[in-house]
């Protein structure tokens, strides 16, 4: 890459008007990442770190979180209107995020750049119902800190504005939503896949895929006959769909919209703080009550599992 890791990257601060027409450029995914931000912001600024969204180029757009940590990181460039990709900066967590398509913690020296030894970061890309990287959300912190939790964090946030790509349906499209359990059917962890008038696949979430054993490269070429035993239905009403491969579902299959839909409200900032306490009971329920079984599947303190679950009187 041409890089020397023991020299600061050279990186030219951007103008207030560049970053302005950035943001104003990415205004849509902005706001479709809001409420996940503002959880994330919640959560970087008790363990004094920031929240960062940033473009398709890991290109930063939102920087917030801890005002002092936000000072050592701009430091060393990781502010609004700085370049984040592989390319630029060598070995990182956004960079990773967007090269690898999944998400990635680097922590202090596995960093490329020796200046960048002093974060520990945890991010994740954001897919489009096409499966294309639309941006990356990260959880940074100081290299002291030791965060376990961070990765499984934007995990989550993810999985929630991925969702919210498909709120209000699609134009054009019929959208089935699925599940094994029939209460998660319109929550965050369903299964949700799009189907054009000739029933064929054109969108999905990657939850949704990989409950039938299938990856991106369905999209245009698979048929909802090719994926189910049972015939498409519009009705709208929760029914079971079996797969070929011998999974049963249930669902709803709505038809299409009449219009385009712009992203859902934005929910209040305890949707992330929600979906975190629903995988740590589902994880103690998993391991029987082991808190510690279930800690270490979590990738948590079992402290940090008790104060969240039982509340903070039962952390020790």
């Amino acid at each position: 890459m041409g890089l020397d890791h023991a020299r600061p990257p050279e990186v030219e601060p951007p103008e207030a008007a560049n970053i302005r027409e950035l943001c104003e450029r990415h205004e849509r995914l902005r706001r479709l990442c809001r409420p996940e931000l503002d959880a994330l912001n919640a959560e970087a600024r008790e363990t004094g770190g920031i929240a960062i969204l940033t473009n398709a180029e890991g290109v930063v757009l939102d920087a917030f979180g801890d005002s002092s940590f936000a000072g050592r990181a701009a430091e060393v460039a990781l502010r609004p209107g700085i370049a984040w990709n592989e390319t630029a900066m060598g070995a990182n967590a956004i960079g990773a995020a967007l090269a690898e398509r999944r998400a990635v913690a680097v922590h202090g020296g596995e960093h490329y750049y020796d200046a960048h030894g002093i974060l520990s970061c945890a991010a994740a890309p954001i897919l489009d119902p096409r499966g294309a990287v639309v941006g990356v959300l990260d959880l940074s912190a100081h290299a002291d800190m030791q965060r376990l939790h961070a990765l499984g964090l934007v995990r989550l946030a993810v999985e929630q504005i991925e969702h919210r790509f498909f709120a209000g349906g699609i134009e054009g499209a019929s959208v089935l939503r699925f599940h094994t359990e029939a209460a998660l059917v319109g929550a965050a962890r369903e299964g949700v896949l799009v189907f054009d008038e000739d029933h064929r696949l054109i969108g999905a979430n990657r939850r949704g895929l990989s409950m039938l054993r299938q990856d991106w490269s369905a999209l245009d070429v698979t048929t909802f006959a090719d994926l189910f035993e049972t015939a498409p239905d519009l009705g709208g009403d929760l029914k079971e769909w079996r797969a070929h491969d011998g999974g049963r579902f249930h669902g709803v299959m709505r038809p299409p919209a009449s219009a385009p839909s712009a992203p859902a409200a934005a929910p209040a900032a305890r949707t992330l703080e929600d979906a975190e306490l629903a995988m740590m009971r589902a994880a103690l329920e998993a391991c029987g009550g082991n808190v510690s079984a279930a800690a270490r599947q979590l990738g948590v303190h079992r402290s940090t599992l008790y104060r969240r679950v039982f509340g903070p009187d039962q952390a020790n």
